[in-house]
This record gives structure tokens, C-alpha cells and sequence, in this order.
């Protein structure tokens, strides 16, 4: 689907600017992603471009996920309608949580593990989401482990802040919090601080409120260490060991 088409039907939804859809669709056609996994969709809109954008490659199938309540938000059609309306509704997932996009992604991993390790099985994950620290710090830790070595992770809203937010300024519930935690662009905090100085991220690229992030094509995936469930007989057998040694 080519992407004046897609933008005719979704365009006039709020959010993400025309310039940016156009790089995202760009992105896809050129990247060929055949998995994709989107962390926030809200009423669709990227959703549709990367599904368009995956229809024109002839492959690829995007999971989205959001909580309950963005089915029913603002009086705008949700993604379940645009994706009809853009008859896409085979190349999209959609997951309406009740909890949290990183309880889902306990889930996929869960999944997607076996013998003690976890299988990546993403080429592309687009985090649009909460925009909170503790939230996305989260996701993007959970995330990476399902992303393919050489994958691609992309950041929205890369200088966003409560304090910018027109209806996060205001909320009620925001008013007592700290005011660094109101001013401080958390998704640059998060890339700065977290992804950029991760071992497995290989490039960081920061463009138009956009920040993307390549993890390494060495990336490995080990079992780490192994894990012991003791019981109190064999806590006591082995604490007795220990202590015996030390007198040693």
C-alpha cells in the first residue's frame, strides 16, 4: 500500500506529523522488517503506516500493544477501525492490556524461552508509549531481549516532558511530583543513560524528536548462571558446608 494512500485515511488523526510517518514508512520499505512489535498505538495511526508499509514489501506482521482503555479514547476511532478501515487487518496484532505493555512483553518472553534462554524473534521495536522512566527503562530492557541481534529499536518523543505535555501539565495527579521528574525529557534521560551505555547497542541516531538504536549483530543470547531452589534441608547442608570450609 503505497503511503499517499495509507495517509489519506489515517492523516487526519492527532499525534505523529506527516514528515514522521513518511520516514517511518520509508524506514520499512528500505529495512524489510518481518517482525515488528509497537510499545503504544493509542488510535492506530503508526500502526497503519508500518502495516501499509509492510503490505507494499509483500511481508512482515507488526504486534502492537496499548492498554484497555485507548479502545475507547477522545471520541476518535480506535485501532481496530483503522485498521479495517485500511483493510490491514491482517498484518496487525493488537493487544489490549489491562495491566501494561511490559506485563505483555513478560508474557512473549515467557513464550519465547526455552532451556533458559530467551529466543529473539523481532527485527523492529517502535516504543511510543508511557514517555515515563520507570516505565520504558523497563521496556526497552524487556524489549532487547526479544530483538534480533542487528534489530532496530526506535524512541518517540525523544525531548518530550510532563511539563510540555498539554494534558500531562495539568493532570491532577502530577502536580505533587517532583519538579525535575516533570521537566526532564525521560526518553533522552532513558537513551542517554540506559541504551546508549548498553553493551549490546552498537549506533545511537538522534533525528527529528526521533532517537534509533541498533543492537549488535554479535549480540549473544547465553543461559546465564545456573539458578537453585533450596529447601530448608538443603539450605541447612549447605550453609553447614560453607561453614565448615571457612574453619578451614
Amino acid at each position: 500500500m503505497k503511503f499517499n494512500d495509507i495517509y489519506k485515511i489515517v492523516g487526519s488523526l492527532p499525534c505523529t506529523e506527516e514528515k514522521q510517518c513518511r520516514i517511518l514508512y520509508d524506514w520499512i520499505i528500505e529495512s524489510k522488517p518481518k517482525q515488528c512489535l509497537e510499545l503504544g498505538f493509542l488510535y492506530g495511526k503508526t500502526s497503519c503506516i508500518i502495516a501499509a508499509a509492510l503490505q507494499e514489501n509483500g511481508e512482515g506482521r507488526l504486534t502492537s500493544i496499548d492498554l484497555e482503555s485507548v479502545r475507547s479514547h477522545q471520541n476518535n476511532p480506535n485501532i481496530l477501525d483503522n485498521l479495517k478501515r485500511s483493510n490491514l487487518e491482517t498484518r496487525v496484532g493488537p493487544i489490549f492490556s489491562k495491566v501494561s505493555y511490559t506485563w505483555e512483553l513478560k508474557a512473549i518472553i515467557e513464550r519465547h524461552t526455552a532451556s533458559g534462554i530467551c529466543h529473539p524473534i523481532y527485527d523492529f521495536i517502535f516504543l511510543d508509549g508511557a514517555h515515563l522512566w520507570e516505565t520504558d527503562v523497563c521496556a526497552f530492557y524487556l524489549g532487547l531481549k526479544l530483538l534480533k541481534p542487528g534489530g532496530w529499536f526506535l524512541f518517540d518523543d525523544y525531548m518530550w516532558s510532563i511539563s510540555k505535555s498539554e494534558w500531562w501539565h495539568k493532570a491532577p495527579e502530577t502536580q505533587a511530583w517532583p519538579d525535575d521528574y516533570r521537566n526532564d525529557a525521560q526518553v533522552e534521560r532513558l537513551v542517554t543513560l540506559v541504551v546508549s551505555q548498553h553493551p549490546d547497542i552498537e549506533t545511537v541516531v538522534i533525528r527529528d524528536n526521533w532517537a534509533w538504536a541498533q543492537k549488535k549483530s554479535t549480540a549473544e543470547h547465553s543461559a546465564g548462571p545456573s539458578v537453585m531452589h533450596l529447601n530448608k534441608a538443603i539450605i541447612k547442608e549447605w550453609l553447614l558446608g560453607r561453614l565448615f570450609r571457612y574453619r578451614k
